[in-house]
């Protein structure tokens, strides 16, 4: 983890601390976690980001290659499954303009992406960024990373793709980010729906449906690109900061979790 991000989630643990200490007064005058929680939110998106946007760098290197450039599978597999080694864990593929397409973990897959809405926009030349999906290869709820391919005529000959484990970011992230189990972190989409979350189980939520106070916290975050809510969900209170990033579309919160309203707690944090 870089040496930065460290820094800033050491302060954010020590600021969530001091507000748990400083008396009630104090906290009032100058809530320092929603101050201070902020350093933390931007280490968390730049760290999340980073994974995803290192994904599309090493993808768009690969399709000025010769080998991509090709649009030949048996030229592509061997520099894509390179592209997946130096990557976060994903179903690393390559699609021909009508949708077929193979996977350096499966070879030549049954599926057909032609149906999927972001398919098209590839075609016509738009690098894809977080767009949420079931695989049609796997069943595992991803974020799909997509590039095209041109030939010497400028005209698409293919796309270069990655379908990013959902689950496996979470847990990598959760991993470099060392948070307490007082701090939570999630991200969502517009639909909404939960993609890199501090609970895995959480995955592919849509959050409105996990309770009134969950729902409203979630379309105020929904009608804002910054800003600061709180809420109770398994009985215990949440204050999170958030911000929508530019890279993925995406809304990412960081928050802390506060004591218990009751003593019965449901599992899971």
């Amino acid at each position: 983890m870089p040496r930065a991000s460290t820094c800033a989630f050491a302060v954010l643990i020590a600021v969530a601390g001091s507000a748990r200490a400083a008396p009630s007064s104090a906290r009032e005058e100058s809530p320092p976690f929603e101050v201070d929680a902020n350093v933390g939110l931007e280490a968390f998106v730049q760290i999340a980001d980073d994974h995803l946007t290192k994904m599309v760098d090493t993808l768009q290197v690969l399709a000025l290659s010769p080998q991509a450039r090709s649009g030949r599978w048996a030229e592509i597999e061997r520099p894509l499954a390179e592209v997946g080694r130096l990557n976060a864990a994903a179903l690393n593929w390559f699609a021909l303009p009508d949708g077929s397409y193979w996977s350096v973990q499966n070879g030549r897959e049954k599926g057909n992406l032609s149906t999927r809405a972001y398919f098209p926009r590839v075609l016509g030349g738009k690098t894809i960024i977080g767009e949420l999906v079931v695989s049609k290869a796997t069943g595992k709820n991803v974020a799909i990373v997509a590039v095209p391919v041109k030939g010497r005529g400028g005209s698409v000959v293919g796309v270069l793709g990655a379908s990013v484990y959902l689950d496996k970011l979470s847990g990598r992230i959760r991993d470099e980010m060392k948070l307490g189990d007082d701090l939570i972190f999630y991200t969502f989409d517009a639909t909404p729906r939960l993609a890199l979350v501090w609970d895995e189980g959480l995955i592919f939520t849509n959050p409105k449906e996990l309770g009134p106070e969950v729902d409203r916290a979630f379309t105020e975050m929904l009608s804002k690109d910054h800003g600061v809510v709180r809420y109770t969900f398994r009985d215990t209170q949440r204050t999170v900061v958030f911000r929508k990033s530019a890279v993925t579309g995406w809304w990412y919160g960081l928050g802390l979790v506060g004591p218990p309203k009751s003593a019965s707690r449901e599992p899971g944090g």
